[in-house]
């Protein structure tokens, strides 16, 4: 009769077990949905390995996920799960391999980049350094803060915007109603780039606000 209880005890335990770990494996997979929709990731490449030991009573079908913070870092990364009523933080290690940008050849500090300085390579994302570009179109045209060298991976650290319009510039100023403009000079009291806000003074000592334009004009709407 022992002998009975104990193999039906075994018996209950290992189906708890499976249905743990299937339990476990579903969630790993729920997790790298959500990492592709958060991260905006096309790669098929991601794996999450989950550091945190689940609760055993959180068993979803539809669990909702939260990042704690929202850097968007690859790596280790803090997450809510949310069950009904129930949450749990996990600490979940995030696993992608995709495509990022370095430098095709030696870029030397303040130069406005182009395509042709740029070059795409594959590897895995969460060893980079945090802020390493994924698109060309968010290097092109930025100014690097120092020299970059080939195969070195870019990240957003190492450049600032291309400035359309300088501190203490002389702009032109273009003050438009309905059916007039008046075209005058002015003095820009900060950096800006194309379509961007920004203050500047005119002669009589006044302050205007203005949209900067693609000609590096200051547009100021009445």
């Amino acid at each position: 009769m022992k002998l009975i209880k104990i193999f039906f005890c075994l018996f209950i335990f290992f189906l708890s077990f499976k249905s743990f770990k299937a339990n476990a494996y579903n969630l790993s997979d729920q997790l790298n949905d959500f990492f592709k929709k958060e991260y905006t990731l096309k790669t098929k490449n991601i794996k999450t390995i989950i550091h945190t030991p689940l609760k055993k009573k959180i068993l979803c079908k539809k669990p909702i996920f939260s990042l704690v913070n929202n850097n968007h870092n690859f790596g280790i990364v803090d997450i809510i799960l949310i069950c009904g009523a129930q949450h749990q933080y996990l600490q979940v290690e995030l696993q992608v391999e995709g495509e990022y940008i370095i430098a095709k050849k030696k870029i030397p500090r303040g130069t406005r980049i182009r395509d042709g300085d740029l070059k795409k390579m594959v590897g895995r994302l969460d060893t980079l350094p945090r802020s390493t570009y994924l698109n060309k179109k968010d290097v092109i045209n930025r100014v690097n803060l120092r020299d970059i060298f080939p195969f070195q991976p870019i990240t957003s650290f190492m450049t600032r915007p291309y400035w359309l319009v300088k501190i203490n510039q002389q702009v032109t100023v273009k003050m438009k109603g309905i059916d007039f403009e008046v075209v005058f000079l002015g003095k820009a009291l900060s950096n800006g780039v194309k379509k961007q806000k920004i203050r500047v003074q005119i002669k009589n000592g006044k302050v205007l606000t203005g949209m900067i334009d693609k000609n590096g004009e200051v547009i100021v709407f009445l």
